[in-house]
């Protein structure tokens, strides 16, 4: 896995897992701190790559932020990529905007904030809670490694272009079957996804986003066992039909009223 970052080893874990403080980031304390490993210990197994829809994000936002969507907002933007079971690792190894400049462009566009918050303390909050727990993969061990990444994946998992080429175009009129989104995501995305829905105030289902389980290696497939993410966004209902409304600049709360 390549050699852990001093900060990594010099993180006290403790997010319901016990963990041991390491004082020297070489590679050769790091095995010693698991040495039933034939590599680095990692607390997780899979991380979830979430995408999420403009058109319907805001629906069930909580009412103390302010929603507000940018004239781009007509692609499937990143939410994050999340490490399973496991939050905010590292209290000491911060984000710096020199981090990312090589990335902002695609960052502004693909991973922007769509609430009261600037794009840059979305991206802050989401390295601090989830980035930092992805310091044990040497593919995620810094902050820009970790953002290339999530960036990579839309790329990789790109679900835009899934649901063009199965005739899926977002409707305030029209609903789809769950089935039919699973036909068109299964070539792409595997087995191993999520899609979740809210509902509006017309009780009507509606898509938001995507959450695909992959592996370390960013392969898809990787098995959970359940676990939650806190999301106010549930697994999407078979029994009802689903909608996937288009964005709405001046109403997001309510893009198909």
């Amino acid at each position: 896995m390549g050699k852990v970052p001093a900060l990594w080893s010099l993180c006290l874990l403790f997010n319901g897992f016990v963990w041991l403080f390491v004082v020297i980031g070489s590679e050769e304390s790091w095995q010693k701190a698991a040495p039933e490993r034939s590599e680095y210990y990692c607390p997780w197994q899979c991380l979830n790559f979430v995408q999420m829809w403009p058109g319907s994000f805001c629906v069930a936002l909580a009412t103390r932020f302010e929603c507000v969507l940018p004239k781009n907002a007509n692609n499937w933007t990143i939410h994050g990529l999340w490490p399973s079971d496991i939050t905010a690792c590292c209290h000491y190894w911060y984000l710096f905007p020199s981090d990312l400049t090589d990335l902002l462009p695609d960052l502004n566009w693909h991973w922007p904030s769509f609430i009261n918050l600037s794009n840059f303390l979305f991206w802050e909050k989401e390295w601090y809670k989830h980035g930092t727990c992805g310091g044990c993969v040497e593919t995620l061990n810094s902050p820009n490694k970790y953002f290339r990444a999530a960036l990579d994946l839309r790329t990789k998992y790109n679900i835009d272009s899934a649901f063009q080429n199965a005739g899926i175009v977002p409707s305030c009129r029209y609903s789809y079957q769950l089935s039919t989104f699973q036909a068109a995501l299964q070539p792409t995305l595997g087995d191993q996804y999520e899609l979740q829905c809210a509902t509006d105030i017309q009780e009507r289902q509606i898509l938001v986003q995507i959450k695909v389980s992959l592996s370390t290696n960013f392969s898809t497939g990787c098995i959970q066992s359940g676990s939650q993410d806190g999301s106010p966004y549930k697994p999407c209902q078979a029994l009802w039909n689903i909608f996937y409304f288009p964005p709405n600049l001046e109403n997001p709360r309510n893009p198909c009223p």
